[in-house]
């Protein structure tokens, strides 16, 4: 069965422009099936399709390419879809207008049992 891997790896900075491509052409000849690839000035990334018995094969080949300064080779995991959350209003807000409210109406009240009483 085949998995999904990446493999990036660095040149030096010292190759042209035209021996990192020969360089890049002869390590992509090395997949059955390149899925996507990507240059930088100094790095190359590249993913792949592959049986994990010829992954051995393929480090044997990237370790006698003596361009190649550093590689790193990875199997890439399949993402896990997260459920969608959702929110519900807030009904905090609500509690709080109603609170200021009955607030209010209390205050009033207060207002009106003093003047009440002070004979105002």
């Amino acid at each position: 069965m085949t998995k999904h891997y990446e493999l990036t790896y660095t040149i030096p900075e010292n190759l042209t422009s035209e021996e990192a491509g020969d360089l890049f052409e002869r390590v992509i000849s090395y997949f059955p099936q390149a899925a996507t690839s990507e240059k930088g000035h100094n790095f190359f990334s590249l993913e792949f399709y592959s049986e994990p018995e010829t992954i051995q094969d393929l480090e044997k080949k990237l370790k006698s390419e003596a361009k190649i300064k550093k590689y790193i080779l990875t199997k890439k995991e399949k993402l896990r879809a997260l459920k969608n959350r959702t929110r519900k209003a807030p009904e905090k807000n609500l509690d709080q207008e109603q609170k200021q409210k009955v607030e209010k109406i209390e205050l009033k009240e207060i207002d009106a049992k003093l003047k009440e009483i002070f004979g105002e």
